[in-house]
């Protein structure tokens, strides 16, 4: 069994309190009471709140812990794998060495970020399990415990779908008999004989399988969602919304995307004040974040730390949009000035979409999950299906809020579901427009930009005329670049797999 997983039990996760720890403590399961931990429907929601803290906290590999900080590190390092987000200085490396592609020779050890991103995906997907072990008990709680149950296998759907980004060939269409990923659908401990990487069709089966059962249980459940730092119903739709883009369902995706959109209160398009700096929960758009208090964080390793300009490390490896980007947005775009520097300032083309709510406490809720991504969903989705109609009255509910002459923009488009394999090629069709909005709108969140190149098969060049990258990378479509290598550490614990299983280089 892959000893890569820690123990799995709820009850140490609940109890972590700073994320200046350097490891996650947890005890085995043979320390700890399951009458306890599932006694009533709220003692294991608080077990299940322990989860979500997890997700936040830094402490995923032994050593670098300060560039993983849970599932924001994931964030970050997916979106400079693309060429839309550069570093405009080393720093202190903290993420650059990924936005280079120069992590390779990390995979044999406990501190690099092949290490870190397994053990964070298959940890979540572990306690996930503990937690769908007890169906039958918590659905003895009736409501209450269908609701907790529910979050279990939305959580658990959530960390495959991320190791399947992370460690599989994109483009499912092309891939889906490609290996996968260890799927493990019931609790591990360091007995349970591992897995084998299976295909990545096995991976979506699961994935679609875990969305759908946790549809229906909130459904019937019909619980209010408690706190937005617990995935419901909506953000559950959501979730799903990603995985049937990945596959082309393209039906699917359209109704998942405005199922979520049917969130009560919800605002589907914020203001731009609305949004702020992107450190507040209480965000009207907003489906699923993280509370982020001043004893749970710190000056050094959160993702804000690393995206701020002021931060601990953002002040010495400033974040910044790619200068194409930057000089293709709309003038009369209020994302453009608002969220990055203009180019004349210190730090050219710095980010400041992400800032700290408050630099003295190093706090900043985290923004995880928003409307305005299912709003693009949508279109894309209606716009494969050649429903223009549709696609551009999504397009224009997001782009009127952002762009003050946005209908010019969007009148002047050409129906159609082709767009260039160029990344820089001039905006011509809807679906173009579509996939540029992702690249505006959703900029350093959502699945991060190399999500959209996997799936759509495209590569990209840093190294053309007037480019502000710091590493000049030219990926190819499909490039196994982006893909992770596996961690050492699991060749060496699970005997399903050897070396051979590798991602190539």
């Amino acid at each position: 069994m892959k000893k890569i997983f820690f123990a799995a039990i709820l009850t140490g996760l609940v109890s972590l309190t700073s994320c200046d720890q350097e490891k996650l403590e947890t005890l085995p399961t043979d320390e700890v009471s399951v009458e306890q931990i599932f006694s009533s429907a709220e003692a294991a929601q608080t077990a299940v709140n322990g989860i979500y803290r997890a997700m936040f906290m830094n402490g995923w590999s032994n050593g670098w812990e300060y560039e993983n900080p849970g599932i924001m590190s994931t964030l970050l390092f997916k979106d400079l794998q693309g060429e839309d987000h550069l570093m405009a200085d080393k720093g202190n490396g903290w993420f650059y060495y990924d936005y280079a592609f120069n992590t390779d020779n990390d995979y044999s050890s406990t501190a690099g970020r092949q290490y870190a991103q397994w053990n964070l995906y298959y940890t979540i997907a572990s306690q996930a399990n503990y937690v769908i072990a007890q169906e039958e008990r918590l659905k003895s709680f009736g409501n209450e415990g269908k609701y907790v149950l529910a979050q279990g296998y939305a959580l658990r759907g959530f960390a495959y779908f991320w190791l399947y980004n992370i460690y599989c060939q994109g483009n499912y269409a092309e891939n889906s008999d490609a290996p996968g990923i260890p799927l493990y659908t019931e609790p591990t401990t360091p007995d349970t004989k591992g897995k084998g990487r299976g295909t990545v069709a096995e991976v979506f089966t699961q994935v679609n399988a875990d969305y759908r059962t946790a549809v229906e249980l909130f459904t019937e459940a019909d619980v209010e969602q408690k706190n937005i730092m617990n995935i419901d119903l909506y953000a559950t739709y959501a979730l799903w919304a990603r995985v049937a883009l990945a596959q082309e369902d393209w039906d699917n995706a359209y109704l998942y995307a405005t199922e979520a959109l049917k969130k009560p209160k919800l605002t589907r398009v914020s203001t731009m004040d609305e949004l702020g700096a992107f450190n507040d929960i209480s965000m009207p758009s907003l489906f699923w974040g993280f509370e982020v208090i001043a004893d749970q964080t710190g000056p050094y390793g959160p993702f804000m730390s690393h995206m701020d300009l002021n931060g601990g490390y953002g002040n010495s490896a400033p974040q910044c949009i790619d200068a194409w980007l930057w000089n293709n947005i709309s003038n009369t775009d209020a994302r453009k000035n608002s969220w990055w520097y203009n180019p004349a300032d210190t730090v050219p083309f710095a980010q400041l979409k992400f800032q700290y709510k408050n630099l003295a406490t190093a706090t900043a809720d985290m923004i995880y999950m928003r409307a305005e991504e299912m709003i693009l969903v949508a279109a894309e989705a209606a716009c494969r299906n050649q429903e223009y109609e549709t696609a551009r009255n999504l397009l224009k509910e997001l782009g009127t809020k952002r762009d003050s002459d946005y209908e010019a923009r969007l009148a002047a488009l050409t129906d159609d579901v082709t767009y260039s394999d160029n990344t820089h090629a001039p905006v011509i069709t809807l679906l173009e427009e579509i996939l540029f909005q992702r690249r505006i709108e959703l900029w350093s969140e959502g699945m991060g930009r190399a999500y959209d190149l996997a799936r759509l098969n495209l590569g990209y060049s840093r190294d053309y005329s007037g480019s502000n990258h710091t590493s000049k990378n030219v990926l190819e479509p499909g490039d196994y670049m982006f893909v992770t290598l596996i961690p050492q550490k699991e060749f060496d614990s699970n005997d399903s797999i050897n070396i051979q299983d590798q991602n190539p280089r």
